[in-house]
């Protein structure tokens, strides 16, 4: 193998045994920054109406707050963080290079959100300053996709790495949910899910300006005071100014404009209401109260839960997935470059074969197993549920035992039973079934077969 390829063959194992990353996309103002900010439990990333994050940005554990911004020759040139410790804007500028010589922006935090986990925040697909096709997060191992109510499966073709290639991996998010519905979009979501389910899975609801207020520590007991002013108003007046930001800093109210200003950032009207609905139940609530109720309305917790079941838990499994990906690219790439007579023949499908092997490998099993309960999730196949239950609990991390829904029972019992739903399920997908259920029937055989083989081993 040639030197050049070595190095990267090399690149990519590094990848590999890297810390995990977790790349977010999604169009630009879907409220993706505002969503990073809650994750990394910082309000570092820049947010506001319109189109903010114009970078690729690393968000990554240290021991000290800093900045460095990485320009394309690889060189790292440190940037001090904005007022408030936020990313600055026009970091181009600041260090006196073109905004194009810039590749992308490390972000070091010392916020524990980021433990075992590198999070990327990308510029939003649609974005003028986003250069043509899949950047910034390609060689990610997961991805969160934030998604509009409008989304459809055409949007998801631009977005990087792990969300171009199926459900496994990937966490989808319905952005700015208190927008969408009265349910704070949960309906909406479940809908999305099933439009979309071949490719990314189901859809979490997350109010992610409620979730950044609440764990970021942007309230203050100044904002507290100020609803507190806003809950002894008249009714009527209340009523109608919470039905329109505009309204509301315009209405006839017993608060300066410039908090009530303070409230729409921190709050926007649900925040406000669920706000003034805690300080009419208890008028002793402070801000401890305020954030637990706003973080109980955010959905946050709920993706966090998801999270750590489908992106931490299986780091190992997506890192190498992701590293399977990269030699495949790369494959295709030095195919291309022999086409052409710019490199020794034979280099691509040397590559390709040997990612093909790697691919087969049982292990990678379970990587089909994860994409299949996504689409399950997301879809409604006409499953009986305690099949579907079958299916999430097969998935989930943890020993055979627990995985099987048989704890504590011996070797060669669960041995037995691994062979019996294997057959079992093997027929099931055999015999006249939608093609849809078959594929998935199919992964659950190899589940199965898997399983017996290492019980019996």
């Amino acid at each position: 193998m040639a030197l050049p390829t070595a190095d990267e063959v090399e690149a990519i194992a590094a990848r590999m045994l890297a810390t995990p990353s977790l790349v977010v996309a999604g169009p630009v103002s879907s409220g993706k920054s505002t969503l990073v900010n809650a994750l990394v439990g910082r309000r570092v990333a820049p947010t506001g109406a319109g189109e903010c994050t114009g970078l690729t940005a690393h968000y990554v554990r240290g021991p000290v707050d800093r900045l460095d911004v990485v320009l394309v020759d690889g060189t790292r040139r440190p940037l001090p963080l904005a007022a408030g410790g936020r990313v600055p804007a026009a970091v181009g500028d600041r260090l006196g290079v073109r905004p194009e010589d810039v590749d992308h922006l490390v972000v070091t935090l010392t916020s524990a959100a980021l433990d075992g986990l590198t999070v990327i925040d990308t510029p939003g697909t649609g974005s003028a300053r986003r250069p043509a096709g899949p950047t910034g997060g390609a060689h990610a191992d997961a991805a969160l996709v934030v998604l509009p109510a409008t989304a459809h499966p055409g949007d998801l073709d631009v977005l990087p790495g792990p969300a171009t290639h199926g459900p496994a991996g990937v966490v989808a998010v319905l952005g700015r949910a208190d927008t969408v519905g009265p349910d704070d979009g949960r309906e909406l979501a479940v809908d999305l899910g099933r439009r979309l389910g071949d490719r990314v899975g189901p859809v979490t609801p997350v109010i992610g300006l409620l979730a950044e207020t609440a764990v970021t520590g942007a309230l203050r007991t100044e904002d507290v005071g100020a609803l507190r002013l806003l809950a002894g108003a008249d009714p009527a007046v209340l009523e109608v100014a919470l039905l329109d930001a505009e309204l509301f800093t315009t209405a006839e109210l017993p608060l300066p404009a410039d908090a009530r200003v303070r409230l729409l950032e921190l709050l926007d009207l649900r925040g406000l209401a669920l706000g003034l609905a805690l300080l009419r139940a208890d008028a002793s609530a402070g801000v401890g109260e305020l954030c637990d109720a706003l973080l109980a309305a955010s959905g946050l917790a709920n993706l966090v839960g998801r999270l750590h079941d489908e992106v931490r838990a299986r780091t190992d499994l997506h890192a190498a997935w992701a590293g399977l990906r990269d030699l495949g690219a790369l494959a295709d790439r030095r195919a291309r470059a022999e086409a052409a007579d710019e490199a020794p023949g034979g280099e691509g499908t040397r590559i390709a074969d040997a990612a093909g092997s790697l691919a087969r490998r049982e292990a990678f099993a379970d990587r089909a197993l994860l994409g299949a309960r996504a689409r399950l999730r997301a879809r409604a196949l006409g499953m009986p549920a305690e099949l579907r239950d079958e299916v999430d609990r097969l998935a989930a991390p943890g020993p055979p035992d627990v995985r099987m829904a048989h704890p504590g029972a011996h070797p060669v019992e669960l041995a037995g039973h691994a062979a019996r739903r294997a057959a079992w399920w093997r027929a099931y997908g055999a015999w006249g079934a939608p093609r849809r259920i078959g594929d998935l029937a199919h992964v659950v055989h190899r589940t199965y077969v898997r399983l017996w083989r290492e019980l019996t081993a």
